[in-house]
Order: C-alpha cells, then sequence, then structure tokens
C-alpha cells in the first residue's frame, strides 16, 4: 500500500527497482538520496528513502548509523589521513586523501631493514586473516624467518598489534606462506590496518620488493611533492614488532622499499 496522499515515485523506486533488500549497499541507496533537496516537495521522496534504509537495516540486521553515529554521520575516510605532525615543513600542505596511479616499477631483492616497516591497507571484507604470501627473488640459506604483524589504526598511524605470523623464506627464489598466526587478526570491511614487516634476528633474509612510489596495491597514501609510501620504525628496537606502537619513533621514509604481500581470509 503506498504511502497516504503519496504522489508518485520519481526517483527512489524507480532507480532502486531492480534490487533486493540483501544485495542493497548504503553506498547505492546513500547515492541515490543525497541530492534530493530537503524541501515540502520531496517529502514523500524522503519518506520512501527512510523506509527502505530501514527495511534494508532490518535484513542485515546491520543498526550501526541509525543507533550509533558510526556510519552516515560526521567525517568519513577510505583511509585515515596520516597524522600531519610526521610530514616535514617542506610538506606542510596536503591533502588528507588517498590518490591512487600506475606506473612501470622494477622488481628487486632487498635484505629486510633493521627496523619494522610499516604499510596500511583497508580490509575489503568482515572476517578472520588467513594465509598470507610474500616472495622471495633470490635463495636464502640459514637465515631468519620474516615476522609479519597486523596492527590496528589509530588517528591514521598504526597502533595495537591484532595479529603475528612468521614466514621461512630460506630456499630457491618462489612464493612463501603461513597461515599459522600466532594470534590471528580478525578484520572488519572498511576498516584500516598496518601491516608491519620485521626480521626475526639479525641473519636477515632478502625479499622481492617494489620501488617506493606504489600505491595502488597496498593503498598506501602519496603527498604532493614527495612518496611517502613507508612508516619505519626509527626510534623502536631493531627487527622487532611491538605489541603497542609508540608513535614518537616513527618516521615516513619514501627511501625505503615496498614489501608486496597477498592474504586470504580463512
Amino acid at each position: 500500500m503506498s504511502l497516504p496522499d503519496a504522489t508518485r515515485s520519481d526517483r527512489i523506486y524507480p532507480l532502486l527497482q531492480n534490487l533486493d533488500l540483501e544485495n542493497l549497499a548504503f553506498a547505492t541507496l546513500q547515492g541515490t538520496g543525497e541530492t534530493l533537496n530537503i524541501e515540502e516537495l520531496n517529502e514523500d521522496e524522503l519518506r520512501r528513502l527512510v523506509l527502505v534504509n530501514l527495511a534494508r537495516l532490518t535484513v542485515k540486521g546491520e543498526w550501526n548509523g541509525l543507533l550509533t553515529a558510526s556510519s552516515g554521520g560526521g567525517t568519513q575516510y577510505a583511509f585515515d589521513p596520516i597524522d600531519s605532525s610526521l610530514m616535514p615543513a617542506t610538506y606542510a600542505y596536503f591533502s588528507p586523501m588517498d590518490i591512487y596511479r600506475t606506473k612501470s616499477t622494477t622488481v628487486s631483492t632487498t635484505g629486510m631493514q633493521e627496523k619494522a616497516q610499516f604499510f596500511r591497507f583497508v580490509a575489503p571484507k568482515d572476517g578472520e586473516m588467513g594465509l598470507i604470501k610474500i616472495r622471495t627473488g633470490s635463495t636464502n640459506t640459514a637465515q631468519d624467518d620474516v615476522n609479519i604483524a597486523i596492527y590496528s589504526s589509530t588517528s591514521g598511524l598504526p597502533s595495537t598489534r591484532v595479529g603475528l605470523i612468521s614466514i621461512d623464506v630460506n630456499g630457491g627464489a618462489d612464493l612463501y606462506s603461513s597461515s599459522s598466526w600466532t594470534t590471528a587478526p580478525t578484520l572488519t570491511a572498511g576498516d584500516t590496518y598496518w601491516i608491519g614487516f620485521a626480521s626475526d634476528g639479525t641473519t636477515r633474509a632478502t625479499v622481492s620488493t617494489t620501488d617506493s612510489a606504489q600505491y595502488l596495491a597496498l593503498g598506501l597514501t602519496h603527498y604532493p611533492g614527495t612518496a611517502y609510501g613507508t612508516l619505519y620504525n626509527y626510534g623502536g628496537t631493531d627487527d622487532d614488532l611491538p605489541s603497542t606502537i609508540t608513535t614518537s619513533e616513527l618516521q615516513p621514509d619514501n627511501s625505503k622499499p615496498i614489501i608486496p604481500f597477498m592474504y586470504q581470509y580463512a
């Protein structure tokens, strides 16, 4: 039954008519309604927008944004902007938006750094992280494992370790993987996380790396005039992935290479 005395829908229902509630994403609904002017003329369409969203939330059992401010309100970023205090004065002015670009790159073989390196990424869906892979470009013999940690993000910086795993990369140039997490991280779709890499000791293995100007695969931030793709734990302990990050020990460093990785959900 139509809303009492309602006019015919010329926007909400026509634009959403081929979708069902199970597959209606919030972004689709948001795009449909955000251009509606808030005026009496659009009252019926605004009521329909609320009705459809309430039905969507009921089906999904997803009440964020209706009872809390975690969805739909306030400032939202696909990625948290990095704390501006980490930027040198030369690059004091920058946009807090992540941009992407593609370019040719050289894959190199690089020894693990003395300090931990951190790169950020956004989880594409909810779930527990399972298998994770990295590649080597040359033979490693009797080298220490590569330790990998996942960190939550606070104020745009890595904060608390939520997952830890080690990968034995001894052998020829190849893909190496593990799913034996000491603590398996549970990821939330759309949230920003940081992945950290460090050697398990001073006998550091070599791994395949790309140059620091690549952002597309890992969602790394590019700032105008520089290519800070890495946070480096300059003030931290060598070969350590601490349980809690001391942010004053971090520095952005575009001279450090990126370690490509791939992960799967458990």
